[in-house]
Formats: structure tokens, sequence, C-alpha cells
């Protein structure tokens, strides 16, 4: 979907009110999106690049229109129905596209204090309303704790041959050790965590997929990966996203946020515990994500270098900061 004729053909299958115009905005790894503007109404399209599997979608479709009947501070996507009355369209080589409402707002940033504390309020909502939905599909992607499982061809031997891809990924050859003795060290802790009480999760809970207005979290977007899961993997995935090397003051961000998310959602003390462990199998669920994107030829080099550098960055930081994760 890469020329403006195509998202014509897809715009072909919606009524429209007025003429509409399309606008590039920034798209997330796992997705293309464009702006829709037609008279007063604006729409997000969005056409799925990880996946041809229409059966992800309608569930994705299915929980927030579960999620709209609950009485949230925030706003979930609605999906708007083509001319056919459906809300997924496929194309004729399998590609899933999805129009939904606009949802008026900014990105929240995370050297807003403010903001910081709203995405811990509106997560801590979040899991609680995602307690209470009641699907008639079943989970479609396999919780966190499945990792070996889950990417069982990318096994401790194919992701250490991914070091030899480029001369990047050559060059991060330390980091790539870290991780897969991180990765030996999570099998050991995945039995224990699959025993902690689960429910169903958004599972990329993370800025980029918020919208904000002042400092509020408006709206909570992006439920393509929605499983059933632990439930505290909901706020490991948010942590996880505060970490970054170039800000110092993350450590006070990782505090702020788990403070405000207990005080709203509190956890027993056995699934704050495993905190640390459920954010590192996030690091390493994304590692080989992208290790199995580029193996595929989905993507370059630099982007899995990326990724290296992030997670492995993060694994040092849960090592030697594990008292800003205590509650």
């Amino acid at each position: 979907m890469k020329d403006s004729m195509d998202f014509d053909r897809l715009l072909a299958k919606y009524e429209f009110k007025a003429p509409y115009t399309i606008e590039q905005r920034e798209s997330g790894m796992n997705n293309t999106t464009r702006m829709i503007t037609a008279g007063a109404d604006r729409y997000v399209l969005r056409i799925y690049n990880n996946h041809r599997d229409a059966n992800i979608v309608r569930l994705e479709h299915e929980v927030l229109a579960e999620l709209r009947r609950l009485k949230l501070p925030f706003q979930v996507p609605v999906p708007v129905q083509n001319k056919w009355g459906d809300t997924i369209n496929i194309s004729r080589d399998g590609t899933l596209s999805a129009m939904f409402h606009y949802i008026d707002g900014e990105r929240p940033s995370s050297a807003n204090e403010a903001h910081v504390l709203a995405l811990g309020k509106a997560a801590a909502r979040l899991t609680s309303a995602l307690s209470e939905i009641k699907p008639e599909r079943g989970p479609l992607y396999s919780p966190y704790y499945s990792l070996e499982s889950t990417y069982s061809s990318m096994d401790e031997t194919a992701f250490a041959a991914m070091a030899d891809l480029g001369e990047g990924l050559a060059a991060r050859s330390e980091s790539f050790a870290l991780l897969l003795g991180e990765r030996r060290g999570l099998i050991e802790e995945c039995e224990a965590i699959s025993r902690l009480p689960k429910q169903w999760i958004h599972g990329d809970l993370v800025f980029n997929n918020t919208v904000a207005q002042g400092d509020d979290i408006v709206g909570v977007l992006d439920f393509e990966f929605c499983t059933v899961d632990v439930r505290a993997m909901e706020l490991a995935v948010i942590l996880v996203d505060l970490i970054k090397p170039d800000d110092p003051a993350c450590g006070a961000k990782v505090k702020l946020l788990l403070k405000e998310y207990v005080r709203s959602f509190p956890l027993p003390a056995e699934e704050c515990e495993r905190l640390p462990a459920l954010m590192k199998l996030r690091l390493l669920d994304v590692a080989l994500h992208f290790a199995a994107r580029l193996k595929d030829g989905l993507d370059e080099e630099h982007i899995l270098c990326g990724i290296i550098d992030q997670s492995a960055f993060v694994c040092k930081w849960i090592n030697e900061n594990g008292e800003d994760l205590k509650i």
C-alpha cells in the first residue's frame, strides 16, 4: 500500500458525506496509517502489515465493543462500517484494513510528569475494565510467558546467528550474549509466572498507543495484541516503555507510574515481586519478534540493531535498579 491509488481503492469501500483528503501520519512497526478528512469528519485508516488473519482483527473489534459498553474515563477506537456493513476489508492479496473514528488529541510524552501519572491511572482503569469483558472469541495471541513455544523457530541458536547477518548486528555480539543469558534465566521463571492471576490485557500499552489532551489521557489505541495473559504484564509493558538510555530521570518516572497504578489498582505482593521478570519477558518478546521479521525479510538491519540496543540497556537497568521497582 505505497501509492495514493491503493488508498483510494480502499476508501471507495466507504460512504463519505463529503469529498475526502488523505494525510500521511506516523505509522507503527506493525501497521500503516493514514488520516482521512471528509468535511467535518475525521477518520484513521489502518492497514495491517504484521499478519493476514481476519480473526485477530475481528477479536480486536469485539473487545472494543465490549469496552465501549463500560463507563471508561477515556475513549477507545470505534470501527467504521464499510458499504457492506463490515468493519474489516480484505484485499485480493489478503491484506487487511479497517477504518476508525479519529480520537482528537496528541501523543503524550514521558517528559511530562502529568502524562506519566495519567498513563498510570488510565492503565489501572483499563486493567479493571478488561477484567470485566467476556468476548465470544477466545485469545489468538499466546501469553508472554509462552515465549519459548511462541518463538520456537527463533531458538537460542537461531537468535545468536542473527549477529552474523550484518556488521551492525555483529558489533552487538555482547548484547546478544546478554539477552541470551536473560532468556535462559526466564525459562526457569515462566512456570511460576504462568500461575499468576490472568485476564484480558491490552498487551502493548505504551505512550505511543494513547492520546492526550492537556495533562489527561483521553484515548487508548491499538488493541491488536489484546490477549489473555498474566494481568501484571500490562504494568510491566508500560514500565519498560519508560526506561530510556538518554533519560537520567527514568527511574523517578518508573516510581511515579508504579505508585499511581497501584493506588488505583492494588496488586498482590506475588505479582509485584515478578515485575522485573515480566519486564524482561516483554523485552525478549520484542527482540525475538523483530529478529524473526528481519529473518523473513520484513525489516532492515538497523531496526533490529535499535531493538537489541534498547532491550540490552533495559535488562541491565532492571538488574541495577531493582529498588525502583519495589512497591
